[in-house]
């Protein structure tokens, strides 16, 4: 018999299940590409050009959904805390500190497993190579807090002016893809903020019902306008077939699977709220949600624990994408998920050892500052790597500054009218987010 679980009224269960959804195959992909071979041995990207999965990353890039749903739940939080009389800095500092304090605590953790290698005799060449390896997932967290902080202001244009934002971000996307692509200039990167805001203004749309309002026939057709110019960039532009090619950075392509994506999850989204009733679901929901940032950011520790063992205990690696290779790939997936399984124990007891941010006013100045700290650090581990030591030192300091400075707030006195307990409890509702 089916158990109808109720849902609450200010939640969308839908999101939490499509984030639920595409966390472990994020996993999977970021396990898989981990190829570890060779002599002297070292580190790559295992699916680098590997053909059979260029074309299934149409599919099972879903990258775009996280940003969707991001999109979504942030804008629903800022008007919660706006309807509170609550200020864009207090916004942005509850988000800042929710996203980088995690990042204290493991890229801490991956740098002690690397060290240990180290000291161990591991080859130097191959522990850089493995430590730039692992410290690509990060590239989420900086991003992400970037889009997150310009929620207010989006929300704004979103409301002002819906369709010229819209349009705005998607050719200011047009225009670094030209210049980068059509004439060699060096502003991809700019791209990392055009395609990703626009991913998360989706969001924006979908919170408000414009797509629900669509009927099934006009999604359809704008899933399948939007998967045809993928394909006319693939065809005519040369854009790589590869999704995970026009990853790094986002590129039209990436802009177009989003936009086809938020319409595939909107004539899916009554169905998807039919199913997460049932409460074996909603069961799993609630475990992703609750374990989502642990489980993204420890799988990368997980990685370098299972790999570590493997060393240490001198098992073989076979050539990258050889049949042995792939035959172990099952072992090292389930051996990573043991570690994160154990992480997900352990983690959010360390992590709730952090003191609560201070309540105090907090100038907008101020936390912009400590947040671009804390992406900057992000951005040197991502750049330089965790080795050698001094990068990571760099790194890992300059984020633990910002959360630090984040924590405490101010300049100023507390608020004797500020809510207890309302950052906690913000960034508590925040935690899939």
């Amino acid at each position: 018999m089916r158990t109808q679980v109720r849902v609450p009224e200010d939640r969308d269960l839908s999101i939490d299940f499509a984030r639920a959804l595409c966390l472990p195959v994020v996993v999977l992909l970021h396990a898989l590409q981990m190829g570890i071979g060779g002599d002297p041995l070292r580190a790559s990207n295992a699916l680098a050009g590997f053909e059979p999965l260029a074309w299934a990353t149409w599919p099972l890039m879903i990258m775009p959904v996280f940003f969707i749903c991001g999109g979504f739940a942030s804008i629903t939080q800022w008007r919660r805390l706006r309807g509170h009389g609550e200020t864009v800095a207090h916004y942005v500092r509850v988000r800042a500190v929710r996203l980088a304090q995690p990042v204290v605590a493991v890229t801490a953790a991956v740098g002690a497993v690397l060290g240990a290698m180290l000291a161990c005799g591991v080859d130097a060449g191959f522990v850089q190579s493995f430590a730039f390896r692992l410290a690509e997932p990060l590239w989420f967290i900086p991003v992400y807090l970037i889009c997150t902080a310009a929620v207010p202001a989006m929300s704004w244009l979103h409301r002002h002016a819906p369709w010229p934002t819209y349009l705005g971000l998607a050719g200011a996307a047009v225009v670094v893809d030209a210049l980068s692509r059509g004439f060699g200039l060096p502003v991809g990167a700019f791209n990392w903020i055009f395609v990703w805001l626009f991913a998360q203004q989706l969001g924006f749309g979908l919170r408000d019902g414009w797509f629900s309002r669509r009927s099934p026939w006009v999604l359809a057709a704008i899933a399948a306008f939007a998967y045809g110019f993928i394909g006319m960039l693939v065809g005519v532009f040369g854009y790589s077939h590869d999704m995970l090619d026009n990853l790094n950075p986002p590129s039209l392509a990436i802009l177009a699977l989003a936009l086809g994506q938020v319409c595939l999850f909107a004539l899916l989204q009554p169905a998807i709220r039919r199913l997460v009733q049932r409460r074996t679901v909603l069961g799993v929901v609630f475990v992703f949600g609750v374990y989502g940032m642990v489980i993204y950011l420890w799988h990368t520790f997980a990685m370098a624990v299972v790999t570590g063992a493997q060393l240490l205990l001198g098992l073989p690696f076979p050539p990258v994408l050889s049949p042995q290779w792939w035959a172990t790939r099952p072992l090292w997936i389930l051996a990573i998920a043991l570690v994160v399984a154990g992480c997900c124990l352990v983690v959010p007891k360390l992590e709730a050892l952090w003191p609560k941010p201070v309540e105090r006013p907090t100038p907008l100045a101020a936390v912009v500052l400590w947040a671009a700290c804390a992406v900057a650090g992000v951005g040197v581990f991502l750049t330089l790597g965790y080795v050698p030591w001094q990068h990571g030192v760099i790194a890992w300091s300059l984020v633990t500054v910002a959360v630090v400075a984040l924590i405490i707030g101010g300049p100023g006195a507390r608020d004797p009218r500020a809510r207890a307990d309302e950052i906690s409890a913000v960034a508590a509702s925040g935690r899939a987010r």
